[in-house]
């Protein structure tokens, strides 16, 4: 017993405690997002649709390399920017209505854990700088004639005093840019530039939100 207490004791190093800690870290990170393939605005099937389900995936050891991913985006896409969308609350904008403004743009879902963790902070962050010059827009990629109800239900129950719009197929395909995990939040200078993007949702993420605002607003040079 002593001699297998101490093998114990050597097979926990301080590299192995340090590859374990990181190894939960990046599970923890896989599971903050959610898989927004199968949602109404994605897909051009009128059929009836079920309640999505949120999807993991991982690489497995084996398998091939991941197709490269397209190039980050650095301004909004002309087919998000000037599409014309639907409020939830019957009015019609576009993105470029704001365009003198700092916006930050959620995509995001009722069905969506992760969503629902962040619409909070994203309420904190209207009541913080709404009469600042930022305007806060959450753009859900549920279909506007089955879910109205419940999206609507759903800002009354979490307070959102922000902008809510139907995220129009062309617009969610635009700004996901080849990854359909949401929520996927996007911080827009005036004139369209994206400063930063996020996917998923962890609590560092509304403070840095709030850094990605503040150097929104910085001026750049002539």
């Amino acid at each position: 017993m002593k001699n297998r207490a101490g093998t114990e004791r050597r097979f926990w190093t301080g590299a192995r405690v340090a590859l374990a800690g990181a190894a939960f870290a990046g599970v923890a990170l896989v599971a903050s997002g959610c898989k927004s393939n199968d949602t109404a605005n994605l897909t051009a099937n009128s059929s009836p649709k079920t309640q999505p389900t949120v999807t993991i995936t991982r690489s497995q050891p084996g398998q091939p390399a991941q197709p490269q991913q397209p190039p980050q985006l650095e301004t909004v896409p002309a087919a998000a920017w000037n599409t014309e969308i639907q409020a939830v609350d019957g009015a019609k904008f576009r993105l470029s209505d704001y365009k003198d403004k700092v916006v930050v743009v959620d995509l995001w879902a009722t069905w969506c854990g992760p969503c629902r963790m962040e619409i909070p902070h994203l309420v904190d962050l209207q009541k913080e700088y709404g009469g600042k010059g930022v305007e806060v827009i959450g753009l859900t990629t549920e279909d506007p004639e089955s879910d109205e109800a419940k999206v609507r239900d759903f800002a009354k129950e979490f307070k959102i005093n922000y902008k809510l719009g139907w995220s129009p197929r062309d617009v969610s395909i635009a700004l996901m840019n080849g990854n359909q995990s949401i929520p996927q939040t996007f911080v827009i200078a005036p004139g369209g530039r994206i400063v930063t993007k996020f996917r998923g949702f962890s609590d560092r993420i509304p403070d840095m939100i709030r850094a990605a605002i503040d150097k929104a607003n910085e001026k750049t040079g002539d």
